[in-house]
C-alpha cells in the first residue's frame, strides 16, 4: 500500500468526506511526485508555485488544509503548524426568497411526487444533499415526524424534524412506489432500486429552476432553510443543532444573511430619505 492510499485510509478513519479525502489526496500525490520534502519551507515552495500558476486563495486554503493533514498523519504536527491558510473572505451564502420557493415548487406537477420531495426536504430540513441522498425509510419516524441523519458531516447522527405536510407527502410517495428500496428517494429507472445520486438531485434542481426562472442549488435550499429560519425568529443554536453544524461560528453567518436582508428592506422603504426629502 503506498503513502498516499495509506493517508486515505487515515483520512477516511477520520470521518472526512469523500470529496475531502479525494481532493486532499491529489494534491499530496502532487506534492510527492514533485519531490518536496515533508517540512514547511518546502510546502510554502510548492504553495507559491500554485499561486504564480493563478490559484485563488479559496484553492490555496484547501492545499494547506490537506498539507497539514499529511504532515500530521506522518507525525509532523510541528511542521503542520507552521502551515498558515490564506485569508479567504467570506462570502454571504445566497438564499432564495421565500416566493422563489414557491415558484420552484410551482413548476414540479403534481405527479412528480419525488422531485416536489426533493424540493421540500432541502428546504424544509435544512439536510445537506449527500444527507438526503443517504436517507432510509427506517430513519424516519413518521408518528413523531423526526429523521434521524446518519454519519452527516463529521461522521454525526443527528435527529432532524420533519414538519407534518412533507411526512404526508412521503407517505403518498412511497404508497405509489413498488421498487422495495431501503432509501427514501430512488433513481427511477425501471425495478432500480439504487439510492438517488446527489448529480440527479443537482440535474433536477438546475432543470425546474430554469423553468421556474429561479438560479437554484442543493446547497442554496439549506442556505434558504436557515436564513428563513432565523427571520422568523427560531433561535440560532436550534438551527445550529438542525443543520449539523458543531461550530457556532458556522451558524452565525445566517445573522449576516439576515442583517443584509433587513438592510435591503430599509433602504428599499426609504424612510428617513421621504422624511426629509
Amino acid at each position: 500500500m503506498s503513502d498516499v492510499e495509506e493517508f486515505q485510509m487515515y483520512l477516511e478513519l477520520e470521518g472526512k468526506s469523500a470529496h475531502t479525502v479525494r481532493m486532499y489526496s491529489y494534491y499530496i500525490k502532487r506534492y510527492l511526485e514533485e519531490g518536496h520534502d515533508l517540512d514547511s519551507r518546502s510546502a510554502l515552495r510548492f504553495l507559491a508555485k500554485l499561486k504564480k500558476a493563478g490559484y485563488s486563495n479559496k484553492s490555496l486554503n484547501l492545499v494547506v488544509q490537506a498539507l497539514r493533514a499529511y504532515f500530521r498523519f506522518e507525525g509532523l504536527d510541528e511542521e503542520a503548524e507552521k502551515l498558515k491558510p490564506p485569508k479567504v473572505p467570506r462570502s454571504l451564502p445566497k438564499a432564495l426568497t421565500k416566493e422563489e420557493v414557491r415558484k420552484l415548487l410551482s413548476v414540479i406537477s403534481p405527479l412528480r411526487k419525488r422531485d416536489r420531495l426533493i424540493v421540500l426536504l432541502l428546504y424544509g430540513t435544512g439536510l445537506r444533499v449527500s444527507e438526503l441522498c443517504n436517507l432510509k425509510i427506517k430513519d424516519i419516524d413518521f408518528d413523531r415526524g423526526i429523521a434521524v441523519v446518519r454519519g452527516g458531516k463529521g461522521a454525526k447522527d443527528r435527529m432532524v424534524p420533519i414538519p407534518e405536510p412533507i411526512i404526508r407527502e412521503i407517505r403518498e410517495y412511497l404508497a405509489a412506489r413498488k421498487d422495495g428500496s431501503e432509501y427514501l428517494l430512488v433513481e427511477e429507472k425501471r425495478d432500480n432500486k439504487d439510492k438517488i445520486s446527489p448529480k440527479t438531485v443537482w440535474y433536477l434542481l438546475n432543470r425546474y429552476g430554469k423553468k421556474a426562472g429561479v438560479k437554484v442549488t442543493p446547497h442554496m435550499l439549506r442556505h434558504s432553510f436557515a436564513t428563513h429560519m432565523l427571520e422568523n425568529g427560531v433561535d440560532i443554536r436550534v438551527i445550529q443543532e438542525i443543520l449539523g453544524h458543531s461550530n457556532l461560528s458556522t451558524t452565525q453567518i445566517y445573522t449576516k444573511v439576515t442583517v443584509e436582508h433587513l438592510k435591503r428592506a430599509q433602504e428599499k422603504a426609504k424612510l428617513i430619505e421621504r422624511l426629509m426629502g
